[in-house]
């Protein structure tokens, strides 16, 4: 893809990080040189292991990441876990939202005012997660 310096400086949040499309995102995105965080739609098990793995293909990319295992329906755990996130990485610069219809999206957009919220089609492919938010970028 790139030499990794292509979004150097760069923060996005995945919501969603622990599917197919998320995990792509990530990595895409730690690969042109973004920080990223990824959090969960679910606080499960499942959610837990497979963000976390995400997380450490970031760290073997030798990127700087967070994972944030988190129910993103209930939006005061989001808004409290996303002011952490950037108070732990800095401001995001997009948020990139995989299953808006599991998110409390209203409360992600007051946690982060003033930030691109790009709110992903559910069947995306994840070569279209990526192309949609580095339009963003």
């Amino acid at each position: 893809m790139s030499d990794g310096g292509e979004l150097r400086g760069r923060r996005v949040l995945v919501v969603g990080g622990e599917t197919p499309p998320g995990r792509a995102l990530a990595l895409a995105l730690a690969e042109a040189g973004a920080t990223v965080a990824l959090a969960t739609l679910t606080n499960s098990t499942a959610a837990d292991f497979a963000v976390n793995s995400a997380l450490n293909e970031l760290w073997a990319m030798n990127r700087e990441g967070l994972a944030l295992v988190i129910d993103a329906s209930d939006g005061e755990q989001l808004r409290v876990s996303v002011e952490r996130a950037e108070r732990e990485l800095g401001r995001f610069d997009v948020v990139a939202v995989l299953r808006a219809e599991s998110v409390a999206v209203e409360a992600l957009g007051e946690a982060l005012p003033g930030r691109e919220i790009v709110l992903l089609p559910a069947d995306s492919a994840a070569a279209e997660c990526v192309r949609l938010v580095m339009e963003k970028l």
